[in-house]
């Protein structure tokens, strides 16, 4: 922003016993008439035009009293026309709070005024047009402020932020109050000089622009990254640390990319033995505290996504469905490292916690809607559980779970004990140890055990009881969901995973690919909301490989193809990969993204894919490759967001591949099946190659082979064996 934007910015938001709030809290018709008067406000602008557009975000706000738009050309068309500014909120459907934001604001007829009658009202999903989700910690940041979403954004008609203010986690009550401080400056200097405004946003705008370049031009990418790799994961294994057995930097995110990387390292023969020891102990140790955790509902197996406090004892009670496969993948890899089978169940409890919250009435996924929360609905005293389950049940579930009378929540977590007597459930004991106490075999305990948690669950979905549902396909979320059933096929063997990773697969091409391109949902919408970014192609090509992996089946490779084509089509920019396509695009910033802000980078997902392509004889265009694969210098200082990338690194650079025989099949075709998916690349042999009928070679980076006629052969072979 420019300097005399800040000052006066900061001098509103900081100060307003001086500035005070008169000018919003009139009605908003004087206000009108000064700022469009002669000008005739387009009949789209009069009311809230959001009921057209697919997506969660756009259905929970449609019956919203402020006259929302969406973020399309037409929309800013529209207020050029009306000589107003637009008001945008940037927020994502799976945001925590947002929604409380939103009420905030609507709450109070004086801005709901000020926005309908001085605005043009705009709602961006940063998550379908992800460019504008990955520009909010670079306006964060130009403000120094923390990244958070909702973000209040005005914006000239020529897409030139003016002024924004991100709404922190303890503000959403009183966003109201917060649009109200902003707003009365911002439209003081609009009706002083729209001209000012338009000019110095125009060349803020530029300033950015420039800034956003020369930063990209400035990144140092590693000449060693094989080196460079193996540095960077002993700099996150050096987070972790085992006597408060947290790990630095990660904040309260369930740290799925971490747990992934750190239990693939533990057991990839190219890592050092020291580091492999390293890795396994930091997945011991966070697992150990995670596993019988809060952060797993042991009532329906959902994994909440983030937490509240400093343990895990305290969850941010919320779903999502990437986060779900996200973190079902990273709880495979920890069971094929540590042999957890706590790590396998919960994964499988995950999927079937996805199937039942965010399936879609036309077999797909939906992203999941964040509700407000009341946590201590999702709190149980000891005396309610024992009304519910009787005496004898109660006293083996209050022990499996920790409840304790006064509540379980540790005094850092709840320092004030506003949640006195309450307590939050995870299972501390599995069920064979809760059988065992009972002097019970397994199997004649197991049915009890379902029976209580169906007890408690019922009245806890009576007290959720109004909570809508997203029943909007999502392409992001149906990919995840392909990953993460191939997985579960990889690491528990069972074939039922991988007919629905290819039956759901196939359902996500046919809702989700128009010819070569891929689009957000399963319904038309303009370019600028539905197009497809380079992150969904990203993903979209992951889970096709994911598939191929796991099946052998080479028709695939053929789709995998046509993706990567397309993204070279459409996201090569000058010197950097663009993240919008040209189509789709409405603000002028060259917008990549090369970190895990929100979720994967798009630039990891490639790189990954990218090397898995090479093995397979079908890389990605040499520019395109350029702009995804390199290992930045800094990632060495920064792991925790650049995981992908470098497990994406090691893949490539620390390469194990498995080079299938004519003739391989039984369980030694199964073997190479359940390999992980995406680290150990596999493929059928050419012709021109010397593998022996029935077997399949194993060629490590440094050029070692080994050959593998048995199944066992090839796992101790691929997992365990060290490369000179």
């Amino acid at each position: 922003m420019h300097l005399f934007l800040i000052r006066r910015f900061w001098l509103v938001l900081f100060l307003p016993m001086i500035v005070g709030f008169s000018s919003c809290r009139r009605s908003g018709g004087d206000d009108e008439a000064q700022m469009g008067s002669g000008i005739k406000l387009a009949p789209q602008l009069q009311s809230n035009s959001l009921s057209a557009y697919p997506g969660a975000l756009f259905k929970n706000q449609v019956s919203s009293p402020i006259r929302w738009q969406p973020w399309t050309k037409e929309t800013i068309d529209k207020a050029k026309e009306a000589n107003r500014l637009l008001f945008c909120v940037v927020t994502l459907p799976q945001q925590v709070n947002f929604q409380e934001a939103m009420d905030s604001l609507v709450q109070d007829p004086s801005v709901v005024t000020a926005i309908n009658n001085q605005y043009v009202p705009v709602l961006i999903d940063g998550d379908a047009s992800r460019e504008m989700g990955l520009l909010v910690p670079d306006l964060c940041a130009q403000i120094e402020r923390p990244v958070q979403l909702p973000l209040f954004m005005w914006m000239t008609h020529e897409c030139n932020p003016v002024a924004w203010i991100p709404v922190q986690a303890n503000e959403v009550g009183n966003a109201a109050e917060l649009f109200s401080k902003s707003h009365e400056m911002i439209s003081q200097m609009w009706r002083d000089s729209s001209e000012y405004v338009l000019k110095n946003s125009a060349s803020d705008n530029e300033t950015r622009r420039q800034n956003f370049r020369e930063r990209k031009l400035n990144k140092v990418a590693s000449k060693d990254p094989e080196k460079d790799s193996i540095r960077c994961i002993r700099q996150l294994a050096s987070l972790y640390d085992p006597l408060s057995r947290n790990l630095d930097e990660f904040g309260g995110l369930f740290p799925a990319s971490s747990l992934e990387l750190f239990a693939i390292s533990a057991r990839h023969p190219g890592v050092p033995e020291d580091l492999r020891l390293k890795c396994l102990e930091a997945t011991r140790g966070l697992t150990g505290d995670l596993l019988p955790s809060a952060m797993f509902d042991p009532l329906d197996g959902g994994i909440f996504v983030s937490r509240i406090a400093r343990s895990w004892a305290m969850p941010n009670f919320s779903f999502d469905c990437p986060a779900q496969a996200r973190a079902v993948v990273a709880l495979l890899e920890v069971y094929r490292s540590t042999g957890d089978k706590r790590a396998l169940e919960r994964a499988l409890d995950g999927i079937k916690f996805a199937e039942k919250k965010f399936s879609t009435p036309d077999g797909l996924f939906a992203i999941g809607l964040a509700e407000p929360q009341e946590k201590e609905k999702w709190m149980w005293t000891v005396e309610e559980v024992e009304k519910i389950l009787g005496a004898e049940d109660a006293v083996w579930w209050i022990k499996a779970t920790g409840m304790e009378k006064l509540g379980n929540l540790p005094s850092e977590d709840d320092p004030r004990r506003v949640y006195f007597r309450k307590n939050t459930i995870g299972m501390k004991m599995t069920v064979e140890e809760i059988a065992a106490d009972l002097s019970l075999a397994p199997e004649e305990f197991r049915p009890r055990f379902e029976a209580a948690k169906a007890k408690l669950l019922a009245v806890r979905d009576a007290r959720m009881e109004g909570q809508r549902r997203d029943d909007c396909a999502h392409a992001g979320s149906t990919f995840r969901m392909v990953s993460a059933y191939a997985a579960a096929f990889a690491a528990s063997g069972d074939e039922v995973y991988r007919d629905k990773a290819v039956a759901l697969l196939k359902r996500a091409r046919e809702a989700f690919a128009v010819g070569p391109r891929l689009r957000m949902f399963n319904k038309e919408a303009p370019d600028s909301i539905g197009a497809g970014r380079a992150f969904l192609y990203a993903l979209c090509l992951q889970s096709v490989l994911d598939v191929a992996a796991v099946t052998l089946d080479d028709s695939w490779l053929v789709w995998s193809e046509d993706l990567a084509t397309t993204l070279a089509e459409l996201f090569i920019g000058d010197s950097f990969l663009k993240e919008c396509p040209d189509i789709a695009s409405l603000i002028n910033l060259p917008i990549t993204d090369l970190a895990m802000i929100f979720d994967d980078s798009t630039c990891g997902l490639l790189s990954m894919a990218e090397g898995r392509l090479v093995e397979l004889g079908r890389p990605l265009v040499a520019k395109l490759s350029e702009l995804a694969t390199p290992l930045p210098q800094y990632a060495i200082e920064r792991p925790v967001m650049h995981t992908d990338l470098i497990l994406a690194t090691i893949a490539r650079h620390l390469k194990v591949s498995v080079i299938v025989g004519e003739g391989v099949q039984g369980d030694l075709l199964r073997a190479v099946q359940e390999l992980t998916p995406r680290v150990i690349q596999r493929r059928m042999a050419r012709p021109e190659e010397a593998v022996s009928a029935g077997t399949v070679n194993i060629i490590f980076a440094n050029g070692t082979q080994k050959s593998a006629s048995t199944a066992e052969a090839l796992r101790q072979g691929v997992l365990s064996a060290e490369p000179n």
